[in-house]
C-alpha cells in the first residue's frame, strides 16, 4: 500500500494528462460503464462560534482501470463576509492543517492500493473538468480570457484554460489587489503566458472570449450585462452565476445531472441565509440538474457542444464526483509506481484475517 504526499502528487501529474484521463472516464460514464457514488455532506455543530463541522464523502469505480476510489473531508467551516459578500472558508484547525484524503482500492483483489491527501488531486480534477468544458463549448478561436479569483482553485482553472485553448491574454481580478497581482506574477512565471491583474471584475470580463469564475463566493460574481455574442462562461460553483446570466446563454451544460447539489449551507440553524440562496436558479423547477445536458453526455456525443460561433455558452461545475478521483487516482498511482515515489507500507496493515 503506497502513501503519497501532496508534493508527490504535484510532481507526478500535468493538466494535459488530467484532461485526457478524465475525458476517457467521462466517455465510459456516458456509456454507463462506470460506477457513480453520490456525494454526501454530513453537517454537525462544533465547538466554535459561527462555525460548523462537515464530513463529506464521495466515491466511484472505473472498471477500465480496475480501481475504486473513496474521497473524504473532515472540515470546520465558516462563512465570513469579505468585501460585502459571504464566502465559504474552511478553517485549518487540525494543528494548523486541513483533513482531506483519497483512498484507492483494487477491484480485482479488494486491496487498499494507495492513500494520499486530496488537495492537489482535487484542484487538478476541477481545473481539468472546466478545461473540458472549454474544449467542447468555447469558440475554437477564443484567444482572450478573464478569471475572477486568485486563490488555490483559480490556479488550476488557469492551467485548464491554457491546456484547452492557446489564449493570448488572461486578465485576473480578485477583491485583494495584492493577491491578484501576486497571483498574476506567479502564474506568468509558471506558464510564460500573458497574464495581468486588473482593477475590477467588469474590466476582467470586458472584451474577452471566455470569462471564468473560481472563487469561494456563495453569491453571484458574474453579471449578465458583461456577456456578449460568442462568449463562454465557466464557473466552479452554482452560486457564481444567477438566472440573469443563464437567461443570456443559448447552451448550458452542467458537470453532472446525476446528483442534485443545493447551495452550501450557511451556518445551519442560524437563519443566516442570503437572499441569493433562497432565490437561486437551482430552486427553479425548470432548472433542476436533470433538465440540463451534462459533461458525460457531451463527451460521449449524446449532446452537442457549441453549434454556432455566436452562441453564448456556459459550463457549470455544479458538484464534484468521486469517480474523478478514480480516474486521476489511477494516473497518480501508475506514475508513482513507475517513479518509485511515496512510502510503501505492508498490505497486511490494511487487511484482516476475519470478515463480517
Amino acid at each position: 500500500m503506497r502513501v503519497l504526499s501532496n508534493n508527490d502528487v504535484e510532481k507526478i501529474i500535468t493538466m494535459k494528462e488530467c484532461i485526457a484521463v478524465l475525458e476517457e472516464m467521462y466517455n465510459d460514464l456516458g456509456r454507463g460503464q462506470a460506477l457513480f457514488l453520490p456525494r454526501v455532506d454530513n453537517i454537525l455543530p462544533c465547538g466554535h462560534e459561527n462555525a460548523y463541522y462537515a464530513f463529506k464523502h464521495m466515491g466511484g469505480g472505473w472498471p477500465r482501470r480496475r480501481i475504486m476510489a473513496l474521497r473524504l473531508n473532515s472540515d470546520i467551516i465558516t462563512h465570513p463576509s469579505i468585501g460585502g459578500a459571504l464566502r465559504r472558508v474552511k478553517v485549518p484547525l487540525a494543528a494548523g492543517r486541513w483533513v482531506g484524503l483519497v483512498e484507492l482500492f483494487s477491484t480485482d483483489t479488494g486491496e487498499l492500493l494507495a492513500i494520499f491527501p486530496d488537495g492537489v488531486a482535487q484542484r487538478m480534477r476541477v481545473g481539468a473538468t472546466n478545461g473540458l468544458g472549454i474544449k467542447y463549448l468555447a469558440r475554437p478561436d477564443a484567444r482572450r480570457a478573464g478569471i475572477i479569483g486568485s486563490g488555490w482553485q483559480a490556479g488550476a482553472q488557469l492551467l485548464g484554460l491554457l491546456a484547452a485553448r492557446p489564449v493570448e491574454e488572461i486578465k485576473i481580478f480578485s477583491l485583494s489587489k495584492q493577491n491578484r497581482e501576486t497571483f498574476a506574477a506567479e502564474m506568468r512565471t509558471l506558464t510564460g503566458a500573458n497574464i495581468r491583474a486588473v482593477d475590477s471584475a467588469e474590466e476582467c470580463a470586458k472584451d474577452t472570449d471566455i470569462i471564468m469564475a473560481a472563487t469561494s463566493s456563495i453569491v453571484p460574481v458574474v453579471k449578465p450585462e458583461w456577456l456578449r455574442e460568442g462568449m463562454h462562461v465557466s464557473c466552479i460553483k452554482i452560486q457564481e452565476v444567477d438566472s440573469g446570466v443563464l437567461n443570456r446563454c443559448q447552451r448550458i451544460v452542467l458537470h453532472t445531472s446525476l446528483q442534485e447539489k443545493h447551495a452550501d449551507n450557511v451556518l445551519p440553524g442560524t437563519g443566516n441565509m442570503p437572499k441569493e440562496h433562497k432565490e437561486g436558479w437551482w430552486n427553479e423547477k425548470e432548472r433542476t440538474p436533470r433538465k440540463f445536458p451534462d459533461l458525460p453526455a457531451l463527451v460521449v456525443g449524446r449532446e452537442q457542444g457549441r453549434m454556432d460561433p455566436r452562441e453564448i455558452t456556459c459550463f457549470i461545475n455544479n458538484v464534484g464526483i468521486g469517480l474523478q478521483f478514480a480516474a486521476v487516482g489511477a494516473l497518480i498511482l501508475e506514475k508513482a509506481e513507475s517513479l518509485g515515489l511515496g512510502t510503501v507500507l505492508p498490505s497486511e496493515w490494511f487487511s484482516e484475517t476475519v470478515h463480517p
